[in-house]
Formats: structure tokens, sequence, C-alpha cells
């Protein structure tokens, strides 16, 4: 695995300079890699742990940064709910509710 960064030139329009600004990152470079970061993992191609490491973030860190842009980092599914349904009953039934 090629663990040497690879460095390209850029150009980016006028307009997505407001919304590269509102990316968390101290440089453009890591704005960018957490904008790719970002759009990979809300389209599902990579892991939350995996994009954390794409960014160049903790997963602590990124997970702050999903939370920012309004991104869910967890899925709470119809299935969860039907566990946590029967986790609930059945600790309510030991206690004699």
């Amino acid at each position: 695995m090629n663990t040497q960064p690879n460095t390209f030139e850029v150009t980016l329009p006028e307009e997505l300079i407001p919304f590269l600004n509102k990316i968390s990152g101290d440089s453009i470079d890591q704005k960018v890699r957490v904008a790719f970061a970002l759009n990979l993992f809300t389209n599902r191609t990579v892991t939350l742990e995996k994009s954390a490491e794409l960014s160049g973030l903790s997963l602590l860190d990124f997970m702050d940064v999903l939370e920012k842009q309004g991104i869910p980092w967890g899925e709470y599914t119809d299935e969860h709910k039907k566990q946590d349904d029967l986790v609930i009953k059945k600790m309510l039934k030991e206690i004699g509710q």
C-alpha cells in the first residue's frame, strides 16, 4: 500500500469557496480531504472509521464534523427498535412490571 501522499493541483470555481470554508480544517488541503471523506461516507462508499482515517482526523473529531454538518453518523433501523423493544419488555418482566 502506497503511504506517500500524491500532490495534485486543482482549480475550483469561485462559487465553491464559501462551501469549502464551512468545512473543518486548518488548510485548503485539509478541507478538501475532509470534503472527500464526507462525500465517501454519505454515499456509503466507505465506513465511518475509514472516512475518519481518509480525512486525517480522529474518529471522534470526524464524528464532530459530521454533527456540525448535520450528517447522522449512526443509523437506528426498525430492526434495532424491535430488538430494543424486546429487551425492554424482558427487563420490565424481570423487575415485575
